[in-house]
């Protein structure tokens, strides 16, 4: 191994700054004396990031692309050239490494690598004196002839081109031009990230600096790299060679930053920081997540990213760090707008209880699965005005001063929380929550009429609030109607339906408004207006539905929503004309 030892030896003459993108016939230069790398141990790798390149876990990713603002799943980009074949086998019998110092060599080749050697500077030059004569049975009727800092090779496709130093030491464990990488077809090129090198062969490339050596990239993996900017990009130069074996038939290679994974299934995709150091966690590709079908794109709602796996997803935000995803509660996750919906990102992995019930935590709430069910989702009050904010409620809602919601869990369940919801500085916070009640038959499915109050049914959707009634105004802005002996609302399908009018008589379906004011659970002592089925919000259809009210006495009503009084009294005196009460179950109220 004469050459090996020859091309380690080497030292620099001279930089020509290039981009490894760029590659011209320029004087290379050496890197300080580097012997070849062991080549990696083709095996899996570990469960768990190796110390060299898995990315801490804490960090947030800054890698900024454009977001498929998980609303709309991200198309992953179709997998580049599928990478690793077998090595393909020597085809002459004799090597670069094993030169006969007296064998005479002619024709284009001697030729070629004569004029090449004079174009470095001949003797005076950094490669020096000639140390061989030129020998032609090297693979592809190839030439080489070694020098006092070096060698040049040549063949039919590629021309002559110098080697030296740690990239030839590289070159020569990759079985030289026999092996992976072919002839070189470019020369050194230097002052790279870091004075970083690289040269370019028929079959990749192989870059090196002080840092981490020198390592040769090829097909998809090379392909993947190129596209996040070489070394100049997140994943910064190679820290080892290829590794092939994984499961699939998988491939991987680490960089400085992170890795690049390839199946033939998937494609190469890069990972790092805390996505990458999640995803080893769960075991890389041999977990629950598969491999990579997607880089990671960042530039979600609070500068949050999400990464694509074969088996599920990994989001990572400033307020869960990086969470995985997967199966049912993944697809239900989707269906309600990924992060930009009201539950926000996940902060926690989801949670089994043997194989009957799972669970995973977000910020607003929760999703439960449970076998023979499916998935539950549950939305905890201060999600309510968080969702105002997200657009992530279902009816009308962003725009007036305050925003009250009335959400059952369930049909047909009655109890109700009631949150009012107050806009500062142009975003909403919740104000107050309580506990209320609907319908004694819960709340109608959203696009039903509740019809006449004795289906006691509460209406589903998004209602102005204008006016207020009672026994005495507590000083709310709204329009307060004084009642007295001979207030009425009207359910009869007549021109009073579902309006306030005065009259001594008490005819069915007419309600008594004194009668329930006065009574001893004082319901409409005091209550406000919800515009369900008359203005200003629609024109008046008969039969649809009337007298939906917010009131006093927190017990299942007729359709009204119910709360203590001192809440009703509470809710007037902060309200104003065109304030909205949004209603219903929670699943058909919020995305």
């Amino acid at each position: 191994m004469a050459l090996v030892a020859i091309l380690a030896a080497a030292a620099a003459t001279s930089i020509v700054p290039a981009h490894a993108e760029d590659l011209t016939s320029v004087t290379p230069t050496i890197a300080t004396s580097v012997q070849p790398s062991p080549g990696a141990d083709p095996t899996i790798p570990p469960t768990s990031a190796p110390a060299t390149s898995a990315p801490a876990a804490t960090p947030a990713p800054t890698q900024a692309a454009p977001a498929p603002k998980p609303s709309v799943t991200p198309t992953p980009t179709p997998p580049v050239t599928p990478t690793p074949s077998a090595e393909p086998s020597p085809t002459s019998t004799a090597t670069a490494e094993d030169l006969p110092s007296g064998v005479a060599a002619v024709g284009a080749g001697e030729s070629a690598i004569e004029a090449h050697w004079e174009s470095l500077g001949g003797e005076t030059g950094w490669l020096g004196r000639a140390a061989s004569t030129v020998f032609c049975e090297l693979r592809n009727s190839g030439c080489v002839q070694r020098f006092e800092q070096g060698a040049i090779h040549w063949s039919t496709a590629t021309g002559a081109h110098a080697t030296t130093a740690a990239i030839a030491a590289k070159w020569a464990a990759l079985n030289w031009e026999s092996g992976r990488l072919g002839y070189p077809v470019s020369e050194q090129v230097c002052a790279l990230k870091n004075n970083g090198c690289v040269q370019r062969f028929e079959g990749g490339a192989i870059h090196w600096s002080t840092a981490t050596g020198a390592y040769a990239t090829w097909a998809a993996i090379a392909g993947k790299w190129a596209a996040l900017n070489w070394e100049s990009g997140r994943l910064g130069y190679p820290i080892s060679d290829e590794i092939c074996g994984l499961k699939n038939g998988g491939c991987v290679q680490r960089f400085e930053g992170g890795a690049v994974h390839w199946s033939s299934g998937t494609g190469a995709h890069a990972t790092w920081a805390a996505i990458a150091a999640r995803w080893a966690t769960l075991n890389w590709e041999s977990g629950r997540l598969g491999y990579a079908i997607s880089d990671e794109t960042c530039g979600l709602r609070n500068d949050g990213c999400v990464q694509r796996f074969e088996g599920g997803v990994v989001y990572w935000s400033p307020f869960g760090g990086a969470q995985p995803m997967w199966g049912a509660i993944l697809a239900s996750y989707g269906a309600r707008s990924w992060e930009a919906g009201s539950l926000g990102y996940p902060v926690t992995a989801e949670s089994c209880s043997g194989s009957s019930t799972c669970s995973q935590e977000f910020q607003y709430g929760k999703f439960t699965w449970m076998a023979g069910v499916g998935v539950k989702y549950h939305l905890r009050s201060a999600g309510y005005c968080e969702s105002l904010n997200r657009s992530a409620v279902r009816y009308l809602g962003a725009g007036p001063a305050r925003v009250s919601f009335a959400i059952a869990e369930s049909y047909p369940a009655t109890p109700v929380t009631f949150t009012t919801c107050v806009r500062v500085d142009g975003a909403y916070r919740v104000e107050w929550t309580v506990a209320g009640y609907a319908g004694e038959s819960g709340f109608a499915r959203p696009g039903v009429a509740t019809g006449p109050t004795i289906n006691k049914f509460s209406p589903t959707g998004s209602f102005s609030v204008t006016e207020a009634f009672g026994l005495g105004n507590p000083g709310t802005a709204l329009s307060y109607l004084q009642l007295n002996p001979y207030s009425r609302w009207g359910g009869r399908l007549n021109s009073n339906y579902n309006k306030y009018f005065e009259s001594s008589a008490d005819i069915f379906p007419d309600e008594n408004m004194w009668y329930y004011a006065t009574r001893p659970s004082h319901d409409y002592r005091q209550g406000v207006v919800i515009n369900y089925n008359r203005p200003p919000d629609s024109t008046i259809q008969m039969n649809a539905g009337f007298a939906i009210f917010l009131h006093a006495n927190r017990v299942p009503t007729w359709g009204c929503i119910s709360l203590n009084e001192a809440d009703v009294v509470r809710f007037q005196q902060g309200a104003v004309p065109g304030d909205r009460i949004i209603m219903g179950v929670v699943d058909d109220v919020f995305n």
